[in-house]
This record gives structure tokens, C-alpha cells and sequence, in this order.
């Protein structure tokens, strides 16, 4: 490699550090010398060289030169340069020395996991984002899914909310669905997983619209890799579930060797983050009383002058300093033959809500063994049990809100209990008491979870295996739920108790042969194969009302008023039989190819439709091999490729195709109470797969020896025959039939860069994600458009339209406030002054629901995140912020303080203590005397806000303890601050949650708020 530009490019460096990582230690005496490349003999600059064992050192001049005073009898120097393998030089007696250091070939000869199998990351041609153990967040992740939070470019991140245990969403590369799922498929040691959760809903009069999240059952700490698979080449291998990606988990392996123990363990305690700013007591009995006086709400809520109690009742309800912990232990080691790993994991995580808390147990066995010289077994098992506590928490308002609901618009003026000693309520709010909800309406929920795969290997002849996989996963859970006589519902019916079971399981076989053969300038793998996978899920649920007391809770439901008890249960099933094949070729180590195909059939799809075809193929060049590059000082790595290919999406749910029933009413014959069944659905055996078409262009390069790394991709991804429910006569019996019309595309650009800025005594290095992306709906099947979403007391809050992205907020847009003496005579709307001036879009003089126009979308413009990581001696900093850019999200809350439901409730500070008055003629803010004079517009401008965001995510600051403490290596401990800082414009709790579970369609009512933590860690080797 010619080095003539690398100079320049290291000239700085070298004057800043060559001179001053010298020691001061006495000078034994002085060697000289030279490092240079050993293919090429040219000279390497800003070469690090230290003496081992020491802080002495140096690093080579502009020629490659060096010179260094020894301060060690022995002396060893440890040579090293980004690109190349380090050498340890013994010194001897020499006063000159010639140092060759030789390639690195492991980063370029790096294997990664792709569909059933490995490959080289340099020959890889599909889009394929890998992140090891270092490459995940640091701080406090209960899931996996936490970790990838901005790592990966095109892959979104969004968690439902801060509670312990909640679900989170990932996207990759946008959206490519309307009614069916849009979550990546879950591969973990080879098995796929089913992340449906086993129950869904909170129970009778409990608050709880967000599902757990049923990835929790993985810890972290046993996962070695992710991949995450994105372009069609990557993921048609995996057909009718490919179309919204793959997230490939790799977990840790045994090594040969002696057994080693490892211990990791953090501690740490958390705070919300953000509180949102209420009225004061004083503030909501002068602003009330105000708009009252105005001419707003009726005199008998007009609060007396006097002393006020003052209570905060978020302060009330959050916990201070919330305690989290999770401690590691794992044993690997192995022989010849055989390796292992095992692990055990206990997590404990108390929400920053009271009565909330997450809790795991888990192990994990991963075990292979070489019976024999052909023949390769192994088992990959996890184990798990989850314990979650949680607080009504969800989309519910009045006396069916959860705590935060509560907490936002509950009487600031009240104490929190009564003289009785019982939580207060108000005589003009049909809400529970937040202390009540944590208190007395209460949710414990136990998940079992088994998962794992065992697999044998069989090498027929040399280059030809068979590869025999079985997996199976089960995972139970049951939900008991009590709200108690305290509660507003709870008392007059006696208390009301819900056992909610589910359980979902499945099982793989899947056998496959891979054939590898290479000869001169040619290298082919071929696999084929067959796979099959069943699921069924059930499910069962029992309410009872009406005991003798609330000491039992649901421990015995006879106890309950037999005549309210609820009874309910369901199963459903699916299955898939797949029939697989890839080819991998490379021509004289530049030209590869790739082309797969998979025949998927479903018993989801209509009989005249069980099968879907979804083919895929790729090249890439190694340009950077070519003989016209061997000279580049420049570019030591450029790789362009191309991808097309076809996916699949079955997320559809269960028996959409054929007619179902349901329950119908009660009948009375022959004076006998008979149920009877009513028609669900219309059968559509013609239904069939959506189809992902995808095409993806990118380049892979490196510079100086991969000094700068990275990637660019540019995704153009068509879906079509999506589902859409089209009307249907109304003499048919049904409204609508599923049919296969409509079509989204999703188009992108994903860029990637690490730098290795310094490396020696103090390293340095950065690394940069960003993405775009933009979403189109295409064809709605002749439905013009469809205007769909609710939260709470907002509907119609979506539209999809061809043309635009999908759902897209529709609403009303907001030009100011109606101020004195301005022309009332143009609008035949009931409008004063100090009210919202809505668009008259179509210029009728009225602002009605034709007057809507789009606020915005929750497609991300652009996603950025950018790390950095120094090391100095035995120190380590590590700095992670990331950000989103031109997103919109509709704050719920906000609408209720806007549109009160009941005059009483609290409302947020900013826009009432600036209202509209005669004497404070605000442009910006309402005077709140008649919200809805104009109809209830809750959907505007005001209320769909702007949740671009920066965030500090985490800083982490560790400490490796030198070699020396017998029996132990690698010891460390680290501190971590997470979720720091916040830079946003948007009013809620928080700009990244988003409670209603869509990514692209967020919704933001009642988050239960994001922490800010702390915590501190350790972990070593034994």
C-alpha cells in the first residue's frame, strides 16, 4: 500500500502525540528503527509503539521512523497500526530494529449470520446491518430490542412507553402495510420466533391497552451478535415473513479451553425524566375562576378564596430514586470435542410509577459436541420466568383512565386523603383518585417461557452437509387482576377480579443441505432445504364481581357473585411449509452473486392461493481487488452491489380467508335460554400474500486500511396486493370483504461510518448512522381514502390518501385567535373573540370537516445517531446521542387540556396561563371560555406536534483494573448516565414513546414516563 497521502493524513497526529507519550522513567538507553508494511516494504507513519508493561512510548515519524528511549531491563515493544495485526518485538540488545507489520485480516474475513448460515462479511451483497456485544447501548436494557436504539441505520426504534416491561417497536426501512403486521421477523440460534404476546388487554375496569413485550424473556448479556437483515436479497430467504425484515440473534458460544467464569452485575436508580408542567393549585383557582368570570362554565365550579391544599399529584405518584439491578453469571469452556456455554440472569427493575416493577429469571445452555469425525450435535435452550406488576396504564378516560390519566387532571386544590383516611375524591370529576388506581386497582402477571433448538450436523463427503434443526417454544402466562373496593368501580360492585391465561406455542423441523466446492478463480455454496412450523395459541379469561371482601383478591373466584360471572376461551393455529434454496458465488475473489428462492404455503391464505413464490438475487464487485487499484493509498476497501428481490407478509391474523362466528344473542326456545352464533366474515379463498418488491444499491468502502469504514445504501421498496377491507352490497350481510388491492412504497437512503481517529496509548474512534425515508401510498383499490384512529375522545385521526404518506394526521389548521374588532362577518361559524381561527380551506365562510388538511406524518425525515469512544491506559469513555428529525405525533393530552372533558380538571401551565383575555390579546393561545363552540376540531395544528428530538442517550465511563489480582482477569467497573439530556420542542412526557404500539402512526395518551438513570457496574473474569 502506498502511503504518500497517509502522510499528510497523519502529520498532525504526529506532531500533537509522537513527542509527549515518552515516560519520564529513567533512560536505560535508546533504540531506533523503522515499521513499514510487510506485503508492499512501504513505510508506515503514526505507527504506535509502546514498551510493555510501561507508559513509555512513541510513534513513527512521516517515513515510518521511530525512536524511543527503553526504560525496562527486558524490554518488549507492542507495535500496532489500525489495519494491521499487532506484533510484540523483543528488543534484545539491538539498537537498530526493522519492524514489518502484516494485514489484519480478521475484520475483512468477519462472519457474519444471514439466513441459514454464515458468509463473510466481505462477500456479503445484500443490505445487512451487524452489531456485536461492543456496538450495544450501554445502560439499563431489560430487552434486547433497547440495545439497537440508533444503532442500526434504517432501523427504527420506538418504545411504547417507560414502563418496565413494555413492548417496542422495530421498523426496518419504513412501513409496508396498512392492516397487517409491520414487525421484522425474530430469528434466535436458527429458531424463528412468534412475537405475538399471549395476552392482550388488562382485564375488567383495568386500564392496561399496551401489551408486554414478549422478546423480555431474552437476556441481553447472552446475545454475542445481531444482524439485522434489511434488503430483499437478505431476507426472501425467509419469504412470506421477510417483507418488513430480520433481526437474526446470535447468542454466545462455548470455547475451547479451561472453564472461565464471568461475572457482570449494575446497579442504579432512576427518576422521570420529565415531568410535565400542571397548574398549581393557586394558578388553577385564579385561571379557573377567570374563564368562569368570562362567561365560561357554570358559577357552582368556581373555587372559594382561602387556603388551598396544594398537591402535586404526579409528584405523588412517582417513585424517587427507583431501584434497578441485574446481576450475570456465566460459565464457557470446553475440549476438543465438545464446548459449552451456560448463564444465569436476575433482573429486577422498579418502575418510576408506584406499584409498577419487572422482574427475571433466566438460563441459558448452549452446548455442541463432535461425535464423531462427521457428525456435529448440539443444543441451544433458554429458560425464563418473568414477574410484572403493573398500575392501570392506557387509553382510557373518566373512570375507566389508568394513574397518568389521573395524575394530569385530577384537583390540585384537594389533600390526598380525606379526614376518613381515604384518597380524596372530587364531586365534580368522574375520575379515580391517582393513589387509588396504583393502590387499589392492582395487575401481577407470571410468563414461562422455554425456547431453543436442537441440531445435527452430517458431513455426507467433503463439501457436502446435511443439517437437521428442531425447535419448539412455549411460553404461558397468566394475568391476575383485582380492583378493590377503594376505586370508584370496585366499590358498588363489590370488587371485580379477572384471570386472564394465554399461551402460545410452536415447533420447527427443518432439514437442509449445503454443498461447498472451490477451484481455481471459483468458490460455490448451494443450500436447499425444507421447513415446516405450526403455532397455537389459546387463551382463556374468567371475571367475577360481587365478594364477601377484598382479602382474596382472585385467589378464589367461586367466592364471586355467580350470577356476574364472565366466562371466555379461544384457540388458533397456523402453519407453514416451506421449500428453500440459495446459490453464493465468487469469481476470482471480486465477482460474487447471489440468488435465492423460497416457495412459502400457509393454511392463513384462501385455498386458491396456499402458495407464494418470493425470489431474489444480488451481485457485488470488489473493486478494491482489481489490478488497476492495487496502488491506491486511498481505498482499501470498495464494493458496490445490487439487489432485487421479492418478500412476503402472513401477518394478517388467523382464518381471515374463510367464514368464522361469532357470539350472537340469546334466544328463548321452548322457554330454555339458547346462545346462538352469528356470521363473522365473508369467505375470499382468492386471498392471498402481500408482496414487498425491494431494490436496493450500495457501496461498501474503506479508506487508509479501513482507517474510515462504512457504507451507503439507496431502497426503492414497492408493496402491492395489500389488504384493505373493500365494501361489499350491503345484501350480501356484510359491510366489507378482505381483499388483496392497495399499494405503499417506501423509499430510502442509509449511510454508515466508523473512524479510528487515533489509536495507540490514547484510541479514539467515531461512529455515524443516519437515515431517510420517505412513504407513499400508491393505490387504495378505488377508495379514494380512508380516515381511520381513535384515542380516548379523538377519532378520525388518520388519513390514508393516494399520493401521501400513510396515515397521515388530518386535521384542522389553526391561523391564530379571533381578536377584537376584527370582521366577524366573514365566517357564519359561532366564533368571538379569544377563540381558535380555524382555515376556511374552501373559502365556504364555514370551517367544517371538508376544511381538513394534513398536519404531518410520523415518517421520520432523517434518523442520525453518532458515538464516540476514547481509551486512555486503563480508562474508557463512551458517548452516545442520536436524534430523529421532522416527525409529527399527536399529543392526546394536549387535546384534553385544550378540550376538557369536565371543567374541574387540572390543564397544562403554558397555554392557560396565557390566555386569551381582553387585557392579554394572546395570537397564540385561546381564552378556553368556549372550546367547543366551534365543534370539537381536536385534531389541529396545536395538538399534532413537532416530536423532533436530540438526545444524550448515554455516557459511560469505565476503569479496567490491571493484571494482578490472583484468580481474577479482566476486572472493570463502569458508571452510566442514561437519557441525560433531551433538545425538543414537544409538550409531553416524552418525543419517543408512542403508547398506541405504531411506529408510523403514533399516538401519545397517558405514556407512563421514560427515567432518567443511573447506575453503576462491575464485572470480571475467574
Amino acid at each position: 500500500m502506498k502511503n504518500s497521502l497517509l502522510k499528510y493524513g497523519y502529520i498532525i497526529m504526529w506532531l500533537i502525540c509522537g513527542q509527549t507519550l515518552t515516560s519520564n522513567a529513567q533512560d536505560i538507553r535508546r533504540v531506533e528503527g523503522l515499521v513499514f508494511e510487510a506485503s508492499s516494504g512501504d513505510p508506515i507513519p503514526g505507527a504506535s509503539l509502546l514498551e510493555d508493561g510501561t507508559t513509555n512510548g512513541t510513534i513513527t515519524d512521516l517515513d515510518g521512523r521511530f525512536s524511543i528511549q527503553l526504560t525496562t531491563a527486558d524490554p518488549v515493544l507492542v507495535v500496532s497500526f489500525i489495519g494491521f495485526e499487532t506484533q510484540l518485538v523483543k528488543v534484545g540488545t539491538n539498537s537498530q530494529i526493522e519492524i514489518q507489520l502484516k494485514e489484519d485480516m480478521k475484520n475483512l474475513d468477519e462472519v457474519i449470520v444471514i439466513g441459514y448460515g454464515t458468509q463473510k462479511k466481505s462477500d456479503v451483497t445484500g443490505a445487512v446491518s451487524s452489531l456485536r456485544a461492543d456496538d450495544f447501548n450501554k445502560g439499563l436494557n431489560a430487552t434486547f430490542d433497547q440495545m439497537l436504539v440508533g444503532k442500526a441505520a434504517g432501523v427504527q426504534v420506538v418504545q411504547n412507553s417507560g414502563e418496565p416491561g413494555s413492548g417496542i417497536a422495530i421498523r426496518v426501512r419504513g412501513s409496508s402495510s396498512i392492516n397487517a403486521g409491520s414487525s421484522p421477523l425474530y430469528v434466535v440460534d436458527g429458531l424463528p420466533l412468534d412475537n405475538s404476546p399471549p395476552i392482550t388487554g388488562g382485564g375488567a375496569h383495568f386500564d392496561a391497552s399496551q401489551p408486554r413485550n414478549p422478546l423480555s424473556s431474552i437476556n441481553p448479556a447472552d446475545i454475542e451478535s445481531i444482524e439485522i437483515l434489511k434488503d430483499a436479497s437478505a431476507t426472501a430467504i425467509y419469504g412470506a415473513r421477510g417483507a418488513n425484515g430480520v433481526v437474526m440473534i446470535t447468542t454466545k458460544r462455548g470455547k475451547e479451553g479451561r472453564t472461565t467464569i464471568s461475572y457482570n452485575s449494575y446497579v442504579g436508580v432512576q427518576n422521570v425524566a420529565n415531568k410535565i408542567k400542571l397548574l398549581s393549585a393557586e394558578e388553577y383557582r385564579v385561571v379557573l375562576n377567570g374563564i368562569i368570570a368570562d362567561g365560561g362554565g357554570s358559577p357552582q365550579y368556581m373555587i372559594p378564596d382561602g387556603p388551598l391544599n396544594e398537591t402535586d399529584w404526579q409528584d405523588e405518584l412517582f417513585r424517587r430514586n427507583a431501584a434497578m439491578h441485574n446481576h450475570n453469571l456465566s460459565f464457557t469452556g470446553g475440549n476438543a470435542k465438545t464446548n459449552y456455554f451456560a448463564s444465569f440472569n436476575y433482573f429486577k427493575q422498579d418502575g418510576v410509577v408506584q406499584n409498577s416493577s419487572f422482574e427475571r429469571y433466566s438460563a441459558k445452555l448452549n452446548l455442541s459436541t463432535q461425535a464423531s469425525e462427521k457428525l456435529e450435535m448440539g443444543l441451544n435452550l433458554n429458560i425464563s420466568y418473568n414477574a410484572d406488576d403493573f398500575v392501570p396504564s392506557g387509553f382510557g378516560i373518566n373512570a375507566e383512565s389508568g394513574t397518568i390519566y389521573s395524575a394530569l387532571n385530577f384537583d390540585p386544590t384537594l389533600p390526598l386523603r380525606d379526614s376518613d383516611g381515604t384518597y380524596s375524591l372530587s364531586p365534580f370529576l368522574d375520575l379515580d383518585n391517582p393513589l387509588t388506581l396504583a393502590n387499589g386497582s392492582d395487575a401481577q402477571a407470571n410468563t414461562y417461557r422455554t425456547f431453543g433448538t436442537v441440531y445435527a450436523k452430517y458431513a455426507i463427503r467433503p463439501g457436502l452437509t446435511a443439517n437437521l434443526n428442531l425447535g419448539g417454544d412455549i411460553l404461558h402466562s397468566r394475568r391476575d387482576v383485582y380492583v378493590d373496593r377503594t376505586t370508584r368501580h370496585g366499590g358498588p360492585q363489590g370488587g371485580i377480579a379477572t384471570i386472564l391465561l394465554g399461551q402460545n406455542t410452536n415447533y420447527l423441523v427443518e432439514g437442509t443441505l449445503s454443498y461447498d466446492k472451490s477451484w481455481t478463480g471459483h468458490q460455490l455454496n448451494i443450500l436447499a432445504g425444507v421447513t415446516t412450523q405450526r403455532f397455537v395459541f389459546d387463551n382463556i379469561s374468567n371475571v367475577a364481581r360481587n365478594f364477601p371482601s377484598d382479602a382474596t383478591e382472585t385467589y378464589n373466584m367461586g367466592l364471586g357473585d355467580r350470577s356476574t360471572f364472565v366466562l371466555g376461551s379461544g384457540r388458533a393455529s397456523n402453519s407453514l411449509l416451506s421449500y428453500l434454496g440459495r446459490i453464493n458465488y465468487e469469481f476470482k475473489e471480486k465477482y460474487l452473486l447471489t440468488a435465492s428462492f423460497r416457495a412459502d404455503g400457509s393454511s392463513r391464505f384462501g385455498a386458491n392461493n396456499r402458495f407464494g413464490y418470493f425470489p431474489s438475487f444480488a451481485a457485488g464487485w470488489k473493486l478494491h481487488e482489481e489490478n488497476f487499484m492495487s496502488g491506491s493509498a486511498l481505498w482499501s476497501t470498495l464494493k458496490p452491489r445490487a439487489s432485487w428481490g421479492q418478500t412476503g407478509n402472513q401477518e394478517i391474523g388467523n382464518y381471515a380467508a374463510i367464514s368464522t362466528f361469532s357470539a350472537g344473542p340469546t334466544a328463548i326456545l321452548n322457554d330454555n335460554v339458547v346462545s346462538t352464533t352469528n356470521p363473522a366474515r365473508i369467505a375470499n379463498p382468492n386471498l392471498r400474500w402481500e408482496t414487498t418488491e425491494q431494490t436496493n444499491l450500495g457501496l461498501d468502502f474503506g479508506l487508509w486500511g479501513d482507517r474510515v469504514y462504512g457504507g451507503v445504501d439507496y431502497f426503492r421498496k414497492r408493496t402491492f396486493d395489500m389488504l384493505l377491507n373493500l365494501p361489499v352490497p350491503t345484501s350480501s350481510g356484510f359491510n366489507a370483504i378482505l381483499s388483496n388491492v392497495g399499494s405503499v412504497r417506501n423509499t430510502g437512503w442509509e449511510f454508515s461510518l466508523t473512524s479510528r481517529n487515533f489509536s495507540g496509548a490514547f484510541e479514539w474512534s467515531t461512529t455515524v448512522n443516519m437515515a431517510t425515508l420517505k412513504n407513499e401510498v400508491l393505490d387504495l383499490g378505488g377508495l379514494g381514502q380512508i380516515i381511520t384512529g381513535n384515542a380516548g375522545q379523538t377519532s378520525q385521526i388518520f388519513l390514508l390518501r393516494e399520493g401521501m404518506p400513510a396515515f397521515s394526521f388530518y386535521g384542522y389548521q389553526i391561523d391564530g385567535i379571533w381578536q377584537q374588532g376584527e370582521d366577524f362577518s366573514q365566517t357564519l361559524d359561532n366564533v368571538a373573540p379569544g377563540d381558535f381561527k380555524y382555515r376556511d380551506v374552501n373559502g365556504d365562510n364555514m370551517v367544517t370537516a371538508e376544511d381538513r388538511v394534513i398536519l404531518g406524518n410520523s415518517f421520520p425525515d432523517f434518523t442520525w445517531s453518532i458515538g464516540n469512544n476514547l481509551s486512555y491506559k486503563n480508562f474508557n469513555l463512551n458517548v452516545f446521542v442520536e436524534g430523529v428529525q421532522g416527525v409529527s405525533m399527536l399529543n392526546n393530552n394536549l387535546v384534553d387540556a385544550y378540550f376538557p372533558i369536565q371543567f374541574r380538571r387540572n390543564r397544562f401551565a403554558e397555554p392557560y396561563l396565557n390566555r386569551w383575555t381582553p387585557e392579554n390579546p394572546s395570537d397564540t393561545y385561546p381564552s378556553f371560555v368556549n372550546p367547543t363552540s366551534q365543534g370539537s376540531k381536536l385534531v389541529n395544528s396545536y395538538t399534532v406536534e413537532d416530536a423532533s428530538y436530540v438526545r444524550i442517550r448515554t455516557v459511560t465511563l469505565s476503569y479496567v483494573f490491571p493484571h494482578g489480582i490472583k484468580h481474577i482477569s479482566n476486572l472493570s467497573v463502569n458508571i452510566t448516565g442514561e437519557n441525560l439530556f433531551t433538545f425538543t420542542g414537544y409538550s409531553g412526557y416524552d418525543p419517543t414513546v408512542s403508547p398506541n404500539g405504531g411506529a408510523f402512526s403514533r399516538v401519545d395518551f397517558n405514556a407512563y414516563p421514560v427515567s432518567r438513570n443511573f447506575i453503576l457496574g462491575i464485572s470480571a473474569n475467574f
